[in-house]
């Protein structure tokens, strides 16, 4: 355990734009008590014990990579750090393809730890936030990795679940599917620390066949067009791609710019052809698994695209893209150094509702000055997709925090009165939680709050409004 100046302040603050620019100011208001890495779950169970006889504030710790304030202790109390010593692969079942997991194991030693196991198997789960994420911080936020159109989000991927609660220890045994009342293992999936602390997972596991992978990249005339070719691709039976993105007109055109496409003979070829720029649209394909089954897919996804006048420009730029994947979040920090407002919301939508949602949210970005406003869509079902929002725009000097947060306000605002949801993988925690009563209704806030006090009594587990649950 810690109680170090530093170690309480390393814990204290995730990656919320408003954490990181009061952390820019000096200011940490509520750091934990005490940083505290149990080696056993019999420490967890003695810890909660404790805590929970004594009203001390308990924060779950992993990765500290939520963007929802997930991870604050207004409370203080303990952060109870999970990555030091649960970091371990208990069994890999080669039969049943599963895995169990310790919650604090970070994905890149997680899914290299599968890649050398026996044949080679993969976990399918690559969020932006892969490097400094955990397991249980993908079921505790809910997740969703860039491959989760073929691979699914987190919560298709779980099994079963350990779960250590102030009212006790939670066990889920692991089948297939079953039918014995109600499911208990959700319960816990994108439940952010509030009712207890996960210390194992079973999860699925894929053969790893990264040889079979196969890539295609598309430009369409307007993002029109390459959402309806989207959407039928997932809705006429071709088979699921895992990775199936779309950029929207502005981020296809800052990409171009940024690879110095822009003016090349390529890109006045593509004009004359129609795809102008300020309109065209970036899509980006592959598919992993069995050789015929990547071959099919990507077959059908061609003829599907050529329907819907999409121009084929071979694999390169997708897997161009793959390989800038994980560093494009590290400009964040040098834009906060010019003055530059920048961050990222996302939300799921039906499919009829898509387009109005795109075109609303961005109405509201530009309606700010110098506002830079990206979208794509990176998550694909079969009645609808995700849109991920990013925004770049000249912060007000010396009220910064002030003017952040009105216009975080108002993006989200408009999304939710725009038929979106408050999140698709980034979570709830403490940011999003104002809004959750307006979007679920106040009889699905009783019930969770049932289910909180019931695993929960005191109010101890992650405190202070997260996902709109009272103490």
């Amino acid at each position: 355990m810690n109680d170090d100046d530093f170690s309480r302040a390393s814990h204290a603050h995730g990656k919320f734009y408003g954490e990181l620019l009061k952390l820019r100011k000096g200011e940490i208001q509520s750091p934990p008590d005490l940083v505290i890495y149990p080696r056993s779950e019999d420490d967890i169970i003695r810890i909660l014990e404790v805590c929970n006889k004594n009203k001390i504030a308990v924060t779950p710790f992993g990765g500290n990579s939520s963007v929802t304030r997930g991870v604050e202790t207004p409370k203080g109390g303990i952060s109870l750090d999970l990555t030091k010593h649960f970091n371990k692969v208990l069994e890999i079942n080669t039969i049943n393809s599963t895995v169990t997991v310790q919650s604090g194991m970070y994905g890149p030693a997680f899914e290299d730890y599968l890649n050398n196991f026996g044949e080679g198997f993969t976990c399918g789960h690559f969020p932006q936030s892969f490097e400094y994420s955990t397991v249980g911080g993908w079921v505790a936020a809910k997740g969703a990795g860039q491959a989760s159109t073929g691979y699914g989000k987190i919560e298709h991927m779980v099994l079963s679940l350990k779960v250590i609660t102030p009212s006790g220890v939670i066990e889920t045994k692991t089948y297939p599917a079953s039918a014995q009342g109600w499911d208990l293992y959700p319960i816990f999936i994108g439940s952010e620390g509030t009712l207890g602390v996960i210390t194992q997972v079973t999860m699925k596991i894929h053969k790893h066949r990264p040889e079979n992978t196969k890539y295609a990249s598309f430009i369409f005339k307007n993002f029109e067009s390459a959402v309806v070719a989207m959407r039928t691709a997932m809705q006429d039976g071709i088979g699921l791609p895992h990775l199936f993105r779309i950029s929207d007109p502005e981020e296809t055109e800052i990409a171009f710019k940024t690879k110095n496409f822009e003016g090349t003979l390529t890109d006045k070829f593509l004009n004359t052809l129609g795809y102008k720029s300020g309109n065209r649209c970036l899509m980006f394909v592959a598919v992993d698994g069995n050789k015929a089954y990547v071959n099919q897919v990507i077959k059908s996804i061609k003829n599907n695209n050529k329907k819907h006048k999409a121009f084929f420009i071979g694999a390169s730029p997708t897997k161009k893209w793959l390989e800038q994947r994980y560093s494009s979040a590290y400009l964040r920090d040098p834009l906060m150094d010019l003055g530059i407002m920048t961050d990222t919301l996302e939300t799921a939508v039906m499919w009829e509702n898509l387009i109005p949602l795109w075109s609303a949210v961005r109405k509201y970005l530009k309606a700010r000055e110098k506002t830079v406003a990206m979208v794509h869509i990176s998550h694909v079902y079969e009645n609808g997709a995700n849109l991920y929002f990013t925004f770049l725009s000249p912060m007000k000097k010396d009220d910064e925090i002030n003017d952040y947060l009105l216009f975080h306000k108002g993006l989200v605002d408009t999304i939710h009165e725009n038929k979106g949801s408050l999140s698709h993988h980034h979570g709830i925690g403490k940011t999003m939680a104002p809004w959750m009563e307006k979007e679920l209704g106040s009889e699905s806030m009783k019930l969770m709050q049932a289910i909180k006090n019931h695993l929960d009594p005191n109010g101890i587990m992650n405190p202070g409004n997260t996902l709109g649950l009272k103490p």
